[in-house]
């Protein structure tokens, strides 16, 4: 299987339109544009994920974050995600 990870812009954002301001997301500097972008639904999961991510200082304290169980995640889920960390963080 491959992954691949898009841009957070307005074509990719597109079909959550009805749900926010796409304009103001993209001018948002966390990473909830980077998941919605990449297939991820808009809702607490998603706000939560994006929260803890946003707030920690390393890749090891997202994941062993108390807040949200990341190991629980599909192994397709955390392959995406790391991927985005990868582009997001380097």
């Amino acid at each position: 299987m491959i992954i691949t990870i898009v841009h957070p812009n307005v074509e990719n954002l597109q079909q959550f339109s009805d749900s926010f301001d796409t304009e103001k997301l993209l001018q948002s500097k966390g990473i909830l544009p980077w998941l919605l972008a990449n297939g991820w639904k808009y809702d607490d999961e998603s706000s939560l994920i994006a929260n803890i991510i946003d707030e920690s200082t390393s890749l090891d304290q997202v994941w062993e974050s108390d807040e949200f169980d990341f190991n629980a995640l599909s192994d397709e889920s955390k392959e995406k995600l790391n991927l985005i960390f990868e582009h997001f963080y380097l």
